[in-house]
């Protein structure tokens, strides 16, 4: 007899199907179907019970039981003897007793092992779609889908697997590798394009860093990798200034390009970089400055442009010279000017530790350092009476026919055009504003303007400079706009880097004058996805600023430009939900990033009560995106200007406390708690919150006494945490099946009200002893509603389960927890669900599912952008494979989650890595470089101020033999924090 499942239910009796006539029950169909997929075919009676007659009269479901049995043996018996088909014994029914029925799910998963190629030939559709309602079928049926999926990406059958799932980021790079290589590069970008936008649509994210990586590669036509976007105008002349830009740049050298604004630098600087990209291994990279105006924000605006992560530690620079000191690429630093001690900072320490990067800067003056090559960039050649066309008439020309397709160059208008280059000094921005007019005027007419505007400089008595050149073409342009194009370009200068079109209209004016301006070329234009951004170049926006002050208009424009940016991050702080579901999208302020600065710079000198709000509606978009150093720093400026108490400076100071906490500060956190409660004196939620930021880093007789004579969900939830900080599982278990309770009649569109808290380092099975593994961040730093809340309710459950040994329960709670996230749209809170499902399940031994669950949370965390979390999933996964006795991968991935915690100052991310190394190492049996590790987390975690954390990590290294003072210490604070599991434990250490 042989069961098929894949594709829709049927059954072979002796090789002839059973006719669907002969299943006179359905129920009798779906008793077979439970069967033939439950472990050893078998199932408790009242599983059973439950699961086909749900809610019905106990005696009447037994009866239909027996009645449904009766109907499928007789349907799978046919004429002869049932035997041993589906006996009930003992309150167990099997499907056959005399041995397994075979299966087609069985045998395709046993072939999916052991011969891919066999097992997608057997899976001949989804598992009973028939019954795709079933919850009973629901995940089986997704997880025979993923393996399929991964079995034809295996294979390089990608196409095939996209129509599994259309998702599918590994099948889409694949796919793109073969479009590549097959000369079809287009195709292979379209197909990222494609995924990028249904990924929008879909769940609002942007495809993981492997697949954005690929599609980066790809849009450079020669080797390597390169951030240097295509030109969208052509490039003219300079050939004998590439090479010699070429000649000057030697390995780990400096080269500065200087000249005045407008002389080409920038363009130059790209095109030679362009022209280098197979030249170096590991890239060329762009790194734009202009937008920079706090120069210690230049390390981590330098480690953007390559695709590293910000800084997290107090020395953004040292992070950013660690990531560079092995590899091999040229960097290009353009527009230093207004930054030269911070760029002077940065080369320096380039040049001292990373032999292989060679720095290209652009500035209007030179760095100053040692062993720099200045190169100043000369205007393009003009003619010179000859005749011969140079290269300032050939780009003259070139931006002519961008706006007057029919231009040509001949007899009648050769002697104006030349003219028109010598007047402008072969400067090429001053050509540029200048061709752009040929819409409507003729060479002859813009020369003649040109020659009034240079005389009137003449006659002023200022020498004519290259610079005083430009000047006047610049205003000479100005003049010739009308005025409500004028007023606009100089409201414009408010911006910082670029902007929307709708920022241009809310705070400056409407869409049609700023087209006007792009035709004249003194607005860029930029693409982003399907929208246009905008922005000026650096030279105007300077002259624009200057028209702006000059017509009294700085202090309007700046203000709303202010709140305009405001209200951008009101409307994205996902604390200021407006539903009981909080989503985050912190990836959707990273274009604005510099505008916001911006905004916040103005706020603080001018309107402080505006930049406490700003201030407060950015810190979960610093805290997702791993900026801890620039908010914190943002946030210690805006608590000393708005000094008055009010509840939302209490808020930002909790903020506060929280980007310190994840710096590694922990003893920060009491004295900036203790200030929010002042500044909230009256606010029962301000005195909650503080016992939360006490919760890791003060004794929990404290925490528990805040949550004395509070009658709300925050206080249990409260007080749930510190049972199961304090390891007492049943008070915890207790507790919080009582909260889950709770939560479930709270209204589910209640605002949010419920900070998420994790246990962080939880206990895992290691041979016949448990050892502390760093699974997740304590303070999440999300404030959810109830429906959220009891999924993180849930997983926090599971916490108290495992630290009673009880993984089936524990393993039921995050699934609860998994489930419930998938329904809402909330993929930051189902990665924490996954990942922490995926850690259960390892505890549990159930390996594969583990392996799915965490790189599925892995997944989601690296679209969020949500860099601690992603190390901590990525060490996850390398606990999985040491458990699984693949100790080599262990250390790779455990190392890798060290590398990047390192790389950026990440402290309690490197605490926690070289904890998880440790127990990979165990793992291993390796128990001297268990030892060794382990001591190095206990110093990291000395001086961060986390208690419990520190103690388990004492306690460790104490019992692998470590130094006496381990064990005394860890002793001292289980004691102080009265840790139900850790002290009885350090008491037996002597």
């Amino acid at each position: 007899m042989r069961i098929r499942l894949l594709g829709g239910f049927g059954v072979d009796r002796d090789g002839v199907a059973v006719e669907a006539r002969e299943w006179r029950l359905r129920k009798a169909r779906t008793l077979v179907k439970l069967l033939a997929l439950a472990p050893e075919q078998r199932m408790h009676r009242d599983v059973l019970l439950e699961t086909l007659w749900p809610g019905k009269d106990a005696s009447a479901a037994v009866n239909n039981l027996h009645q449904a049995l009766h109907v499928a043996r007789r349907a799978l018996a046919g004429d002869g003897d049932p035997g041993e088909l589906l006996k009930l014994r003992d309150d167990v029914v099997v499907l056959h007793a005399g041995g397994p029925v075979e299966v087609d799910v069985l045998r395709f998963e046993r072939m999916a092992v052991e011969d891919p190629r066999a097992a997608v030939g057997l899976y001949a559709g989804d598992l009973l779609p028939e019954d795709r309602f079933e919850d009973w079928a629901v995940r089986r049926r997704e997880e025979l889908r993923h393996t399929y999926g991964e079995l034809l990406v295996d294979l390089g059958e990608h196409e095939r697997a996209l129509t599994v799932d259309p998702l599918h980021e590994r099948a889409v790079r694949g796919l793109m590798r073969q479009l590549a290589d097959a000369g079809r590069r287009s195709e292979a970008l379209a197909r990222y394009e494609r995924l990028r936008d249904d990924l929008a649509a879909e769940y609002g994210t942007n495809p993981d860093d492997e697949t954005r990586d690929l599609f980066r590669e790809l849009l450079v036509e020669k080797s390597g990798k390169s951030n240097l976007g295509e030109s969208l105008t052509s490039f003219v002349g300079r050939e004998r200034e590439i090479g010699e830009v070429h000649r000057l740049l030697t390995r780990g050298g400096l080269l500065t390009l200087t000249g005045v604004g407008g002389a080409g630098k920038t363009r130059l600087a790209e095109e030679a970089a362009r022209r280098q990209i197979s030249k170096y291994r590991d890239g060329v990279w762009f790194a734009d400055l202009a937008r920079v105006a706090d120069p210690r924000l230049v390390p981590d605006t330098v480690a953007a442009a390559l695709g590293l992560d910000p800084a997290a530690g107090e020395n953004a620079l040292r992070s950013l010279v660690g990531r560079l000191r092995d590899r091999t690429l040229l960097l290009v630093l353009d527009n230093c000017e207004h930054l030269l001690t911070a760029c002077a900072e940065l080369t320096v320490a380039v040049r001292r530790s990373c032999p292989g990067v060679t720095l290209l800067a652009t500035s209007r003056e030179p760095l100053h350092v040692p062993g720099e090559v200045t190169f100043r960039v000369p205007s393009l050649e003009v003619p010179d009476g000859s005749g011969g066309e140079t290269a300032s008439v050939r780009l003259f020309v070139e931006r002519a026919r961008d706006v007057r397709v029919d231009f040509a160059l001949n007899e009648t208008n050769a002697g104006d055009v030349a003219e028109i280059c010598r007047r402008l000094d072969g400067i090429p921005l001053a050509l540029e504003l200048a061709a752009a007019r040929m819409s409507h005027l003729e060479p002859a007419e813009i020369a003649e303007r040109l020659t009034g505007a240079l005389s009137l400089l003449r006659r002023q008595g200022a020498e004519v400079t290259r610079h005083a050149t430009l000047r006047a073409a610049l205003e000479w342009s100005h003049a010739l706009l009308d005025p409500d194009e004028q007023a606009l370009l100089r409201r414009l200068a408010v911006f910082a880097g670029s902007f929307s079109l709708t920022a241009a209209e809310q705070i400056c004016a409407d869409e049609n004058v700023l087209g006007r301006l792009v035709d004249k070329s003194l607005v860029q234009v930029e693409r982003a996805g399907d929208r246009s951004r905008y922005r000026l170049l650096e030279t105007i926006r300077q002259l624009a600023r200057e028209r702006l002050v000059a017509a009294g208009e700085a202090a309007e424009f700046e203000a709303a430009h202010c709140a305009f940016f405001t209200r951008l991050a009101v409307d994205n702080d996902p604390d200021r939900s407006v539903s009981g579901i909080v989503v985050e999208r912190p990836q959707l302020l990273d274009i604005d990033h510099d505008n916001l600065r911006a905004a916040l710079g103005w706020a603080v000198r001018h309107d402080p009560e505006q930049a406490l709000l700003l201030g407060v509606s950015l810190w979960r978009y610093w805290l997702a995106r791993g900026h801890f150093m620039e908010g914190a720093a943002w946030l210690q400026r805006i608590l000393g200007v708005a000094e008055t108490p009010s509840p939302l400076r209490s808020r930002a100071s909790f903020a506060l406390a929280i980007l310190e906490a994840r710096k590694g500060l922990g003893a920060r956190l009491r004295p900036l708690a203790d200030a929010a409660v002042a500044d909230d004196a009256q606010s029962e939620d301000a005195r909650l919150m503080r016992g939360f930021l006490l919760l890791g880093v003060a004794d929990l007789d404290e925490v528990e006494k805040v949550t004395e004579n509070t009658d709300n969900a925050t206080a249990r939830w409260l007080a749930a945490l510190t049972a199961l900080f304090r390891e007492d599982v049943p008070i915890a278990r207790e507790r919080f099946a009582a909260f889950l309770r709770e939560l479930e009649m709270i209204n589910p569109d209640k605002l949010p009200f419920l900070p998420a808290v994790t246990l962080c380092v939880p206990l895992a099975p290691l041979h016949d002893t448990t050892v502390p593994v760093f699974e997740e961040s304590w303070l999440l730093g999300r404030r959810v509603g109830a429906v959220q809340g009891h999924a993180y309710a849930c997983s926090a459950l599971a916490y108290a389960h495992r630290l009673a040994g009880d993984i089936p329960a524990a393993l039921d709670s995050t699934e609860r927890a998994v489930e419930e996230f998938a329904r809402i749209d909330d993929p930051a809170g189902l990665a924490h669900a996954l990942n922490h499902l995926g850690c259960v399940e390892r505890d549990a031994r159930r390996f594969d599912a583990a392996e799915k669950h965490l790189r599925e949370a892995l997944r989601l965390r690296e679209q969020l952008g949500d860099r601690r979390a992603e190390n901590l999933s990525l060490a996850n996964l390398g606990l999985l494979a040491a458990a699984a006795g693949d100790a080599a991968e262990g250390r790779r991935l455990a190392r890798r989650a060290l590398d990047r915690g390192e790389a950026v100052d990440d402290g309690p991310g490197t605490g926690g890595a070289l904890l998880n190394l440790a127990v990979v190492e165990l793992f291993a049996g390796e128990r001297d470089r268990a030892r060794t590790l382990i001591d190095q987390a206990t110093r990291s975690f000395e001086d961060q101020g986390y208690l419990r954390v520190e103690a388990w990590a004492r306690l460790l290294a104490a019992e692998l033999g470590a130094p006496g003072e381990h064990a005394a210490k860890a002793r001292a604070i289980f004691r102080r924090l009265g840790c139900r599991i850790g002290l009885p434990r350090a008491l037996k250490i002597r």
